[in-house]
């Protein structure tokens, strides 16, 4: 099967595939299918595995370049994307070529058809990050998509797991509290090998400890040093000190200064992204709403507007309860079928305005914003605010030309 070498091309044929990303329905989670679609392919490095509810993505990210900054070839896989399903795949810290994704997709194409094993959506964005690392070599950092258990990226045996931030989220699946969900994202780790855990919340701490599994090697994070970094909030040193940490046991012999500095101008698109009079931020359950709002603090101290959209399956009364009561809030829908409608809101949001898209909520609102509550909706903002961008440059254009004439 030929597949365009372009991230549309790409997305069509992963769309082919059931998506549990878009209807939220995790009950077809199964890793042994990956496992078994993985022994017919070339075998990758052993990775490093980075589970979690909150720091996901910025602990991988931070990992990666630790190791990039070293020359180690380093193949990264990342969800969820937020503009382009390359995102998803990182070599050497840049988004992998949409000639080689779709090269190696054909590849998975044609080992579905003969091995008669038909991949989710998700396992087939990992099946390629697998082979793309089993050809570059090196090292090779994962990011779970959900839980840890069941996930598709425990079919691989991690060198390191990495345990970010644990909170409520994805109950329906995980179960219905956190002594449920550590066990589930313990799961990733293996006997005798290392096993970093971020520091936590009391609550959480104890539900790690036990849920444990015997046999681990756990080596516990502190915060990294207070260095300035690209990915801005205070919480983003929680994550800092989780991936030195992982990345020295990973590759014994990282210098610190080095890895410091790489991960300093090391970024994720919607993690506290600012783009003039707006905060794009993904943040998706309580937590990570809090971490958002207070870095809207300190970037607008002069006040801001919360635009808030999230999906129906999110911990909604988790994320009311963290934003201040006096605070401006709208409410945004976005395009995804888990997305709330004007009439899927508790009755103390329903006073909210609401806007049917975060393009027509950038149009009627003054900044400063702050846009979060979802990745879907993080990634409409930053695509309608790049156009946004573009316009206002041609219309500099238009201006500057008559006033040449």
């Amino acid at each position: 099967m030929r597949i365009a070498p372009t991230a549309a091309g790409i997305e069509a044929w992963l769309a082919a595939a059931p998506n549990a990303e878009r209807h939220g329905d995790y009950r077809a989670l199964r890793p042994e299918r990956m496992r078994a679609f993985l022994a017919r392919l070339p075998p990758p490095p052993a990775p490093c595995t980075v589970a979690g509810t909150k720091g996901k993505g910025s602990t991988t990210l931070f990992i990666a370049a630790a190791l990039v900054a070293h020359g180690i070839p380093t193949t990264a896989f990342y969800s969820p994307h937020v503009r382009s399903v390359l995102e998803r795949w990182q070599v050497d810290g840049r988004n992998a070529d949409p000639q080689t994704i779709a090269r190696l997709a054909e590849r998975v194409d044609e080992e579905e058809r003969a091995s008669g094993l038909r991949l989710s959506w998700f396992e087939r964005t990992f099946a390629i990050a697998c082979l793309l690392a089993a050809e570059r070599g090196g090292a090779f950092v994962c990011e779970v998509g959900i839980g840890g258990r069941l996930d598709a990226t425990n079919a691989l045996d991690a060198a390191v797991a990495v345990l970010t931030h644990i909170s409520h989220d994805h109950r329906e699946t995980l179960g219905p509290t956190l002594w449920h969900i550590a066990g589930e994202k313990l799961a990733i780790s293996r006997p005798g090998r290392p096993l970093v855990i971020a520091p936590q919340s009391p609550a959480a701490t104890l539900a790690i400890w036990h849920r444990l599994p015997p046999g681990r090697s756990v080596h516990w994070a502190v915060p990294g040093p207070d260095i300035p970094l690209a990915m801005r909030g205070a919480h983003q040193r929680e994550n800092l000190g989780a991936a030195l940490l992982a990345a020295r046991l990973y590759r014994p012999g990282i210098d610190h200064a080095r890895a410091l500095s790489a991960i300093a101008s090391a970024a994720l698109p919607a993690r506290g992204q600012r783009v003039g009079r707006v905060l794009v931020d993904g943040a998706h359950n309580g937590p990570s709403l809090a971490a958002a709002l207070a870095v809207a603090a300190q970037e607008f101290p002069d006040g801001f507007t919360l635009v808030f959209g999230t999906g129906r399956d999110k911990e909604i009364d988790e994320m009311l309860a963290v934003i201040p009561g006096q605070l401006r809030v709208v409410r945004c829908g976005y395009s995804s079928p888990r997305a709330r409608g004007p009439g899927d809101w508790p009755e103390a949001a329903r006073r909210w305005p609401w806007y049917q898209t975060v393009r027509a909520a950038l149009a009627a609102l003054p900044g400063p914003l702050l846009i979060a509550g979802s990745f879907y909706l993080a990634g409409e903002a930053l695509a309608a605010l790049g156009e946004q961008a573009e316009e206002d440059d041609l219309a500099a254009q238009r201006g500057a030309r008559v006033v040449q004439q």
